[in-house]
């Protein structure tokens, strides 16, 4: 526990170097910019004329926030300038020894999250027409999704290596994975995981990472 302790305060104070490495200036519209001390580096958050966030800096990285997606995800940003300081910290954090990276955030007409970068990443998540959720993801050509198929049976996906979890004909939740692991849970065992994790599907997600990674 300590060591976690000295971690976090470690980090924090990094954070608090890196911040007071910058000069931060808001302009009449409400768009941030910081320059370093240095003057070697400079980054903007600015509001476009669709009301998205699109963030850039001198060494040619853009992240652009749709917004509908800021709606969704960071509700009132644009009224909240703590909200704003925020992201905008966050991504000069991330993007500070990037180039050339491009990401954009969005929800399409469907309601559909969806996060793509040009460095091989793809997220999408949305509802099925059974309102279930769908989450597939795309890292460098291989594609994982966590889904509810027509069955009622939630499936792991990733490239080659496959994981269920459904009810049998006796009403038991059951574990099967394309390395052969395969075990039933008791009604016990099932409600205290239920309790953990909430939803089927995290329980799912909780057993691949045991299992696969």
């Amino acid at each position: 526990m300590k060591k976690v302790i000295a971690l976090i305060a470690l980090l924090f104070s990094l954070i608090a170097v890196f911040a007071q490495q910058y000069d931060m200036e808001t302009d009449i519209f409400g768009n941030l910019d910081y320059t370093s001390r240095d003057a070697k580096y400079n980054a903007t958050l600015e509001k476009n004329i669709f009301d998205d966030l699109v963030f850039s800096d001198s060494r040619n990285n853009e992240v652009k926030y749709e917004k509908k997606y800021l709606d969704k995800q960071y509700p009132g940003i644009h009224q909240n300038k703590q909200m704003k300081i925020n992201l905008f910290s966050d991504l000069l954090w991330q993007n500070r020894k990037s180039r050339g990276y491009k990401a954009e955030y969005q929800i399409d007409i469907f309601g559909k999250l969806i996060i793509e970068d040009n460095e091989g990443y793809k997220l999408e998540e949305g509802k099925d027409i059974f309102g279930h959720n769908n989450v597939e993801e795309e890292i460098n050509g291989v594609k994982t999704s966590i889904k509810r198929n027509i069955h009622g049976e939630v499936e792991f996906t990733s490239g080659t290596d496959r994981a269920t979890l459904k009810k049998d004909i006796f009403d038991k939740w059951v574990y099967e994975d394309s390395l052969g692991n395969k075990f039933q849970f008791g009604s016990h065992t099932w409600d205290r995981l239920i309790r953990r994790f909430r939803t089927d599907e995290k329980i799912l997600l909780s057993l691949v990472d045991q299992y696969f990674f």
